[in-house]
Order: structure tokens, then C-alpha cells, then sequence
């Protein structure tokens, strides 16, 4: 008994360390301005220029993080404020959501955070801080954690109503989360458990008809109503470069995860220690560690780097279906009572209302959770998560700075963007910035740097594609990527001083 206690604290005190890593991690990754990569930068250009959020595709849903920047801008914040706003709402969401899954696990079974941060580890092969499918998977986690852990509360079930509609304007593939929190929901109706009334059974089993229905809708939708950029994405070569990483590394790193995840709910599942798989588990993350560095060290140096890859939400799934499993059987197999675990002593008060809300059968098979697999498994996933946010976070901000350094020193007022100019964009740190929203990265991502005789931000010069240039200085009009065209006046007054070509300042 003693044993297993101190390991219930020992993997709370592990997942602490990790959980806080990365939080470290991604209040990093939002202090650099990480989420204004690609889409991103359009993203925030439009803010700053319309005073008003973006509606991607139709993806309503998409317009929540984007709230405290526009609300900021309305009120005369400044573009750097404001670009520290958008990335921090957006950072917002996997940081919740990990802070969230810990919060309703850490008393209760520490040990299923091994099954949810290799998601986490497994979405950092991917750059775009804006995509609302990963967004959606980050979304649902937490929710899918409160449905089956505390499936009696009134909030629990608000929360679940709620989700459907969120999900259904969020993204064309959001579809399979609406899907799987309805299948949650259903069997949470049925599954044998005394701490759910029969009346709370009713009402999980119609908030699984509406979240299904939900997802009908989406497939609906997502059937019918695709515009042409979501059916190219259609195409055999478009949908192999969205479903896969670029590099070796990366594809290791994925396979590593999903070793990891099911080693670990094997061993959850048996219920029974061995020695055999904790020391197998440790060799797979400690070759997740190094695999890591690995994919690192590609991002430093220009490599891999991807909007997003949708492989890595493979693990996420695998996760989240491998804890319902988990949880659920431990819902319904009244023999796990036989042993118990995580510090029932010295958190009584806790355990009492645990054993209050869920019955003795639940809270024995989570307990029994804590003694299965080594607690420092947890510290190795989470050096590993700060490890490649870390990464991308310098891979990003290097890039950046050379931006920055391209457009305060060049003596023109227009820098032609082709498919090897200018010069110093093709150094291979420069092609985290080097992509089709280069001209919206460089005005959002302007350096102010004071001039010796009076104090102002120096000009800078704008980067345009094709013959941008030349109609600039023909008629004084910005045409920037996806038919984006602005006069100079109304950019200047957004992003300048600008640097005005010879006939605008004659």
C-alpha cells in the first residue's frame, strides 16, 4: 500500500515538472510570435487593416481566438501589443487545453497523462499556430477527459451541448470529434455505473443524438459545400503533402508515439506491473528523446517545416480512444476493487468527494493506474515537448530577424519577392519565412528601430511578388498575395512609416 501511494505522488510530481515545462514552452512560442506563421500573418494583416476578425472558409468558429486582437486594435493598442494579443489567444488553446486535461487527471489518474502528451509531442511536427482542425483536437480533448470522469456534472453536460455547434463551424474534418464525443456520450447512457442516475443517463444519451447530429451536419456540409480551396486539397498530390511530414525524422518521431501510447495502455489495461514493458517503455522514450533533437536540428536548419501534417493527429486519436477504454472499463469491471491506490491518506478530504461523485469502482481502477508504469516517463515527454517548442520557436524567430534586417536595410522602397530573390532570403534559416504570405509576414512583422535625428521608427521597404513593383510605382496601389490590394496611404498608416518610392514622394 505504501508503494503504491508514493508512486501516486511521485507520478504527480512528475507530471507537474512536465506540465510545466510546457507551459514554459508555449509562453515562448507565443512571446516570439510563432502563430503568425503563414496563414497566420495573413490572418493578422487583415486584423490590422479591417478592424475586423477573418472568417476562413466559413469556419465561424475560427473567429474566437482572434477576439482580444480586434477588440485591442478597436481600442488604439499598437501593432506590436497586438501581435503579442493574437499570438498569445492562440497559444491560449493548446496551453488550456494541456493545463485543463492535468487539472481533472492529476487527483485522479496522473498516470493517463503518458496516453495524452505524445499528442501534444506529435502536433509540434506541425508550424501553423491557426489551423482550426488541430485546434478542433485540442478542443476536444479536455471535454472528452470531463465527460467520463465527472459525467454527473450539470456543467460537464452544458459543456458538451455546447461543443457541437463550436466543432460543426470549426473545420470540414471536425466531423469525427462530433462523432466520437457522441459515442462517448451513449455509453456513458449504458455503461453500468451508480453514480449516474437514471434520469442523467437519458440526458447523455440525447446529448448524444444532438452531438451526432452535429456531426451529420458537418458531413453534410463538408460533402457539399467545399469551396475551391478545400477541394484541392482533394487532389492525390495535395492530399499526400497534407498527410505526411517532410522528413525521416519526423516520420520516426510518429511511429515512436504511437509505440508509446499503446505500450502504455497495454500495461494500463492488464493492470498488472512489468518489469519487461516499463523497461521497453523506457527505451521508446528515450528514443522519442533523441528522435526529438533530431527533428530539432532539422528546424534550425530549415528543414521540415510544414503548415501542418494531418498524421500527427493519428496519435491524438489514438490517445483519446485509448483513455475512453481505460476509463470506461474501469466504470464497469467491479473487480478492480481488490486494490487501491494514489494516496488515500494524506488526501482525504479529496477522496471522499472523488468517492462521493464517482463510486469506489472508478476511483480503485484510476488509482490502480498510478503503480503500472515509471513516473519518469512523464519528465521525458515533457523535456521532449520543450525541446522541439523550443525549436521552432528559434527556427522562427531567427527567420524573422532576417526579415526584419531585409526590409529596414535595403535602400529601395519595393523589394521584388521571386523564386530566388532577394538573395538573402535563400539562406536555408530563411525558409520558415520564405512562402506565398512572405509580403503580409514582412509589414506584420516589422522592426521599429529609432531613427539618430529624431527619434521615429525608421521606413521600411515592402516586399512584392510578380510585377508588384512596378504597379506600386505606376499607381500607387499595393497588390499583395490572394488578390489583396491597398493604397499606399492606408498601408503606410497601418504598418509605416513606409518608404516611399521617388514619384509617391515627389
Amino acid at each position: 500500500m505504501r508503494d503504491r501511494i508514493d508512486d501516486g505522488c511521485e507520478f504527480r510530481r512528475a507530471g507537474d515538472f512536465a506540465v510545466a515545462l510546457a507551459f514554459c514552452g508555449y509562453l515562448i512560442v507565443a512571446a516570439v510570435g510563432l502563430p503568425l506563421f503563414e496563414d497566420g500573418s495573413f490572418y493578422f494583416f487583415t486584423i490590422v487593416t479591417e478592424q475586423a476578425a477573418v472568417v476562413p472558409n466559413l469556419r465561424v468558429s475560427a473567429v474566437l481566438p482572434q477576439l482580444p486582437a480586434v477588440m485591442a486594435f478597436s481600442l488604439g493598442a499598437d501593432l506590436a501589443l497586438g501581435r503579442f494579443l493574437f499570438s498569445a489567444a492562440y497559444m491560449a488553446i493548446p496551453l488550456g487545453t494541456l493545463g485543463s486535461c492535468w487539472l481533472l487527471l492529476r487527483n485522479r489518474a496522473p498516470a493517463l497523462l503518458l496516453l495524452v502528451l505524445p499528442s501534444f509531442l506529435a502536433m509540434q511536427l506541425n508550424f501553423s499556430g491557426v489551423s482550426e482542425l488541430l485546434n478542433g483536437l485540442y478542443l476536444t480533448c479536455p471535454v472528452l477527459l470531463a465527460m467520463l470522469l465527472l459525467p454527473q456534472r450539470r456543467w460537464v453536460m452544458a459543456l458538451a451541448i455546447a461543443w457541437g455547434p463550436l466543432l460543426l463551424l470549426l473545420h470540414p474534418l471536425t466531423f469525427i470529434f462530433c462523432f466520437g464525443l457522441g459515442l462517448v456520450a451513449w455509453l456513458l447512457s449504458w455503461v453500468p455505473s451508480e453514480p449516474i442516475a437514471s434520469k442523467q443517463r437519458v440526458v447523455w444519451y440525447r446529448i448524444g443524438l444532438w452531438l451526432v447530429a452535429n456531426g451529420l451536419v458537418r458531413v453534410a456540409w463538408t460533402t457539399f459545400g467545399l469551396n475551391d480551396y478545400e477541394r484541392g486539397r482533394l487532389n492525390p498530390s495535395s492530399a499526400l503533402g497534407y498527410l505526411f511530414g517532410e522528413t525521416t525524422a519526423q516520420h520516426l518521431l510518429i511511429v515512436m508515439l504511437v509505440c508509446v501510447t499503446l505500450l502504455c495502455f497495454w500495461v494500463l489495461h492488464r493492470c498488472q506491473r512489468s518489469s519487461l514493458a516499463s523497461r521497453a517503455l523506457m527505451l521508446l522514450l528515450w528514443l522519442v528523446l533523441l528522435i526529438s533533437a533530431w527533428v530539432s536540428a532539422e528546424f534550425l536548419l530549415g528543414e521540415g517545416i510544414v503548415l501542418k501534417s494531418a498524421m500527427t493527429l493519428g496519435v491524438g486519436l489514438l490517445g483519446m480512444a485509448a483513455v475512453t477504454w481505460l476509463v470506461l472499463r474501469w466504470e464497469a469491471v467491479p473487480s478492480l476493487h481488490s486494490e487501491s491506490g494514489c494516496s488515500l491518506q494524506q488526501e482525504a478530504g479529496q477522496s471522499l468527494q472523488w468517492e462521493a461523485e464517482r463510486g469506489m469502482q472508478t476511483e480503485a481502477g484510476l488509482s490502480l493506474a498510478c503503480s503500472k508504469l515509471p513516473s519518469t516517463a512523464l519528465r521525458i515527454l515533457g523535456v521532449a515537448l520543450l525541446m522541439l517548442l523550443m525549436a521552432k520557436s528559434s527556427a522562427w524567430w531567427t527567420g524573422v530577424r532576417g526579415l526584419q534586417d531585409i526590409v529596414a536595410s535595403s535602400e529601395a522602397a519595393c523589394i521584388h519577392v521571386g523564386d530566388n530573390e532577394p538573395y538573402s532570403l535563400q539562406w536555408p534559416w530563411m525558409v520558415i519565412t520564405d512562402s506565398w504570405p512572405t509580403p503580409f509576414t514582412a509589414l506584420v512583422t516589422r522592426p521599429f528601430v529609432p531613427t539618430a535625428e529624431e527619434g521615429q521608427p525608421q521606413p521600411i521597404a515592402v516586399m512584392l511578388k510578380h510585377d508588384g513593383c512596378e504597379q506600386w510605382h505606376a499607381t500607387g496601389m499595393l497588390h499583395l498575395p490572394v488578390g489583396v490590394s491597398l493604397p499606399f496611404e492606408r498601408m503606410d498608416a497601418a504598418f509605416g512609416p513606409l518608404r516611399r518610392p521617388e514619384p509617391l514622394a515627389q
